[in-house]
């Protein structure tokens, strides 16, 4: 039942992937997460669980995208 909350998302994570990173390991340890300066982003809810995962989903892109031009290089 233990939840995390932080102002904003910026003060938790250095980078969007980072960020989603920190977020997975909450989940996996039970615990919740909270930000309350960013749109109330709360994955305690089924709301809060989708926003969180559309920054998985952007993060994993962001990744590709690297991937990708990194082998284009």
């Amino acid at each position: 039942g233990d939840v995390l909350v932080v102002w904003r998302l910026d003060r938790l994570g250095r980078s969007l992937p980072h960020l989603v990173s920190i977020l997975k390991d909450l989940k996996e340890r039970g615990v919740g997460f909270r930000s309350i300066g960013d749109g109330n982003i709360d994955t305690t809810t089924a709301s809060g669980e989708l926003v969180f995962n559309i920054f998985s989903s952007l993060a994993q892109f962001e990744r590709s995208l690297l991937q990708e031009r990194t082998l284009a290089g």
